[in-house]
């Protein structure tokens, strides 16, 4: 697979995961850039444009959720994907008009997150040239 420099914005409060999102991505080619959490991610957001967002559901300050919210209201073209050691309840999928493109198990299977990750950058094109309302997946991992 091959990023041809798409830029991928991951967000997750743990550094290690970081680092792996950082290296798996990288090595497939993504600009990748990191913040360790929402707030850092919306700064990030306001500096550069990014075709993905790769971020980990359970965060202190602004949980995945909250940050899909901000995403979706500020940069309604970026895809987001969220990743989770558990899935979330039906309560939490219901997100009135804003939804991930795609939800993660952790510990994720690397070849599924790349697919998605490609999927999502794939999509964002179409999605700032359109205003296209995305489709969540699961991946139940």
């Amino acid at each position: 697979m091959d990023g041809s420099g798409k830029r991928v914005l991951i967000v997750d409060d743990d550094h290690h995961a970081r680092f792996l999102l950082r290296a798996l991505l990288g090595h497939a080619g993504y600009t990748v850039v990191s913040a360790c959490d929402g707030h850092a991610a919306l700064h990030e957001l306001q500096r550069q444009h990014f075709d993905a967002v790769v971020t980990d559901y359970r965060m202190p300050f602004l949980n995945g959720i909250e940050l899909l919210r901000s995403i979706y209201n500020q940069y309604p073209w970026v895809p987001v994907i969220l990743m989770s050691g558990s899935l979330p309840g039906p309560e939490e999928l219901v997100l009135s008009d804003c939804q991930p493109i795609g939800w993660l198990k952790k510990p994720y299977d690397k070849s599924s997150l790349l697919e998605l990750v490609r999927v999502a950058v794939d999509r964002q094109l179409v999605a700032y040239e359109t205003d296209v309302k995305y489709q969540p997946t699961v991946d139940p991992g």
